[in-house]
């Protein structure tokens, strides 16, 4: 399978997905060359962060899902996408992450960040 690509300024962007399949609000993830990779749509706005929180590991493309571990615990009101402050809070204890730094403020920890693109409702990721 071939993979599409983009260069800008001579960095290569990989195409990861389509606009529409990142609701508002959300994230999903991918996996390129074993690299685990939330991308967030922040009011039109994509993000991509690391998927894993440094905290214990949760996954952050599961912010503002339903029963993400067992059916007594975690409500979509656990862990969300913020487009005012551009964050994205961990949904199983609530650290929250900037999306541009990838910075969490409470413990100074970071956490990788990628640049993304736009072009034609595609989806392109600097890795």
């Amino acid at each position: 399978m071939s993979v599409e690509t983009l260069k800008i300024d001579g960095d290569e962007y990989i195409k990861t997905a389509q606009t529409e399949e990142i609701p508002e609000g959300r994230g999903i993830a991918i996996d390129v060359d074993g690299i685990e990779i939330a991308i967030f749509n922040a009011d039109g706005e994509f993000y991509a962060i690391s998927n894993r929180c440094s905290h214990q590991s949760a996954p952050m493309c599961k912010a503002g899902e339903e029963k993400i571990n067992a059916e007594h615990t975690w409500t979509k009101t656990r862990g969300r996408v913020d487009a005012e402050d551009c964050s994205v809070t961990c949904p199983w204890h609530l650290w929250k992450w900037d999306l541009e730094s990838g910075k969490n403020e409470a413990s100074g920890q970071r956490i990788a960040t990628f640049d993304v693109t736009v072009e034609d409702d595609s989806v392109f990721v600097r890795i």
